[in-house]
């Protein structure tokens, strides 16, 4: 019953003004700051192999490039695989082309919430705190800052931790007959190991992680592209063809394929959601511009780089619709890797969720911090979101998937109101690199 009452909510809250607006949003964006995700795309790339090359790992902050990988830890998620195969399923392969553009126009998105976070962040002792909660309360809009970070908190446990975990548990039991809860213990040692050790470990382990999922996944998705030339071929050709189609375009535009679509595009790479800003302001990156420049790339390589190979080698392999999201990409790459295909699959989306769990435990105490900076709390948090993975481990969460898409609302659509309504002091930080905001 819960759960009916929570879908018919969620089917409001995601209707069709609700997509117009983040489309719009994006498009506002991209206009109001001249295209910023195109035109400074390659500046923004030299700005992070100069960090890389520079990098301190002595700082108190943050660098940029740990930011970043830490960022993209928590939006790579299994939604980089299951959620780009439910796009195909639903509105085609021209689903993807409609993903790239969602991509790309959220850059611009990304861009001006992360600036706007560092120019509004405060110094709490030795460190940096920061994001969409600090810039609405800076503007006097408490009440919408509370809410906005009761939802991270609570994101955090879900979307973040339970979610992933049970997926996880359900495709490990299936494939490989391991228990759910011995993929909960395992998943709840990591997590003590890594989170208790603060943020600098999760930036480490983040620093590990992402690296190595990319190369592993991308690197095969490579090999399977390069040996197949003319199955690459036809799937590009049908990206293009379907895009336009009654299926996937003005009818999936104003239908469910684009309203699932969008829906699964914040939880794929969170742009315009506000919660990679909360990293981009604790690093010690002086130059707000600089900061949303290096940070608009999360959703690029996120999006168009990896979620675009999972899409090209399960067009590739033929869409089948007779079954599930996470089988059709496993059969996929089974079907050029006989023998090892499905183990691929899932040893990418367990390096995924690991990298998940990893990066989004700072999001939610950030959150949480936000109300009380105390120690206590931030122990029982910690405690409880690396307790979490235990009990959710192969568990059916389906109420908690509907949940999660409401608290994805709760977050984004404030943070954009606000980045709209004071864009007039991002376009000030990019003429100054950055401008102090005293704690009010």
């Amino acid at each position: 019953m819960l759960r009916v009452v929570l879908e018919q909510i969620n089917t409001v809250v995601w209707g069709i003004p609700t997509l117009l607006f983040f489309v719009g949003s994006g498009f506002w964006f991209s206009c109001k700051f001249r295209w910023v995700q195109i035109r400074c795309l390659p500046c923004a790339f030299r700005a992070i192999v100069s960090d890389l090359k520079h990098s301190n790992d002595g700082e108190q902050y943050f660098s940029t490039t740990a930011a970043l990988l830490a960022s993209l830890g928590a939006v790579m998620g299994p939604g980089n695989l299951i959620g780009v195969a439910s796009a195909i399923l639903v509105g085609g392969a021209g689903a993807v082309f409609w993903m790239w553009i969602s991509a790309v126009l959220g850059m611009a998105a990304r861009y001006a919430e992360s600036t706007l976070a560092v120019l509004h962040r405060k110094t709490c002792g030795n460190r940096h705190v920061g994001g969409p909660m600090y810039v609405m309360r800076d503007h006097g809009l408490r009440r919408t800052a509370a809410v906005f970070a009761v939802a991270g908190v609570l994101v955090s446990l879900t979307m973040a931790n339970a979610l992933p975990s049970g997926a996880l548990g359900s495709a490990l039991r299936e494939n490989y007959g391991i228990a759910p809860h011995l993929t909960g213990l395992c998943l709840c040692a990591f997590t003590f190991v890594t989170i208790f050790g603060g943020g600098k470990r999760i930036a480490k382990v983040s620093g590990i992680l992402v690296p190595a999922v990319c190369l592993f996944f991308i690197g095969v998705s490579l090999w399977i592209i390069c040996t197949n030339p003319s199955a690459m071929l036809d799937a590009i050709v049908s990206i293009f063809r379907g895009a336009f189609s009654r299926k996937a375009g003005l009818g999936g535009l104003l239908g469910t394929a684009v309203r699932y679509g969008l829906a699964r595009g914040i939880y794929s790479n969170e742009a315009g959601m506000g919660t990679e800003p909360i990293l981009a302001a604790a690093t010690g990156e002086p130059s707000a511009h600089r900061q949303g420049l290096i940070s608009m790339t999360g959703p690029f390589l996120d999006t168009i780089v990896f979620c675009s190979f999972t899409a090209m080698i399960v067009l590739m392999a033929g869409e089948n619709p007779n079954v599930g999201a996470a089988a059709l990409v496993s059969q996929a790459f089974a079907k050029f890797l006989p023998g090892c295909g499905t183990f691929i699959v899932d040893a990418t989306m367990a390096l995924l969720v690991l990298a998940t769990l990893a990066s989004w435990a700072f999001y939610g105490e950030q959150c949480l911090a936000y109300f009380s900076p105390k120690r206590y709390p931030k122990i029982i948090y910690r405690g409880v979101y690396a307790l979490l993975p235990l009990f959710c481990a192969g568990a059916d969460l389906a109420i908690v998937f509907v949940l999660t898409d409401l608290l994805n609302a709760a977050m984004a659509i404030p943070n954009l109101l606000v980045c709209i309504r004071y864009s007039r002091e991002i376009h000030q930080g990019e003429k100054t690199g950055s401008i102090s905001f005293s704690q009010r």
